[in-house]
Parts: C-alpha cells; sequence; structure tokens
C-alpha cells in the first residue's frame, strides 16, 4: 500500500534529521512509527483484561457486581452532592 501525505515543512524538515540521525530512510522511519503507534493502541476489551479475570475469579456474579458498582456510584455521587449522610466531624 502506497500513502502520500502532505507535511508541513518545519516537519518534513524534522522527520528527514530524525531519520537521518537513526541512519534510516524516510519511508523506513515513517513505517516503523506508525508499526509503534499501532503497537500501542489497544481497545478497551484488552485493558479490562486483568480487572475482567480478577471480577471472573472473585466468584462474584455479573448481578452482585452490578449492585456493588451501582451502590459505589451512588455513594460517590452522594459525596460529592455533599449529601452523603455523614455527620462533619
Amino acid at each position: 500500500m502506497t500513502v502520500t501525505i502532505n507535511l508541513p515543512p518545519d516537519l518534513e524538515n524534522t522527520l528527514r534529521r530524525h531519520a537521518a540521525r537513526g541512519g534510516q530512510e524516510v519511508s523506513a522511519f515513517v513505517l516503523d512509527a506508525v508499526k509503534e503507534k499501532i503497537a500501542k493502541a489497544r481497545t478497551l476489551d484488552e485493558i479490562c483484561v486483568p480487572f475482567t479475570k480478577a471480577v471472573a475469579a472473585s466468584g462474584v456474579s455479573n448481578e452482585e457486581f452490578d449492585q456493588f458498582f451501582e451502590g459505589v456510584r451512588e455513594e460517590a455521587w452522594r459525596e460529592k452532592d455533599g449529601r452523603s449522610g455523614i455527620p462533619a466531624a
């Protein structure tokens, strides 16, 4: 696949300097940069894998987890609104 992009002159100069500094052709440098960017991009599902595994290992049902999460969320909203019902010390 061939892609053509228009770069502002200052960015082109910076790109050429970085490629030269690494002893690469500009096209190889750009290809490496694109690969690196794609490798770092993770989906929400990928990010949540450790959490999903921990919840599954805990033996908590989806319904129990939903109830827990809803309770924590409600508590956070009450505290944010200053209606926690907890007397000030």
